[in-house]
């Protein structure tokens, strides 16, 4: 391995772990299994539109893996960033759903194409958690929780 390709292997974003990103690629891989079908079936206007709502699902369960990795570890540690995440998340859902009502409206892609590619999300997160690893993950220490309350001493 070199040099170059090991620091990008560093350089994960800290709010994926291996099996959010299996999970990305196998939405990717499915999104893309979708997209040449239909252009081999319903032609090229039709594997188009399934590359988008595939590239949709693909930006969708990105953003939300980072949104909801933030969230939860601005939690743990008492950071007050936490609201910022909260609205970042409300402005995704407000773009996903103004982006395809544009597309939509715009006629740039076919409805039922569009929907197809999104059927990539569920198939490729099942598949993605079929594939990713299973070894159990150390859990992180928490330095600022209180530990748990046990029996007194006697």
């Amino acid at each position: 391995m070199s040099a170059e390709h090991a620091s990008l292997a560093r350089e994960t974003p800290a709010g994926l772990d291996p099996r959010t990103r299996t999970a990305i690629v196998g939405v990717a891989a499915i999104g893309l299994v979708f997209a040449i079908g239909a252009a081999a079936g319903w032609g090229l206007r039709s594997g188009v539109s399934v590359s988008v709502g595939a590239l949709i699902a693909v930006a969708n369960l990105y953003g939300l893996a980072r949104i909801v990795g933030a969230l939860l570890g601005a939690r743990v540690e008492g950071d007050g960033g936490a609201g910022l995440w909260g609205i970042l998340a409300v402005l995704k859902v407000v773009g996903l759903f103004g982006g395809v009502w544009l597309l939509l409206t715009s006629r740039l892609v076919e409805p039922l194409s569009l929907v197809v590619g999104w059927g990539a999300l569920p198939i490729g997160v099942a598949l993605g958690a079929l594939f990713s690893d299973k070894t159990e993950r150390q859990s992180a220490h928490r330095a600022k929780e209180a530990p748990p309350a046990g029996p007194a001493a006697p």
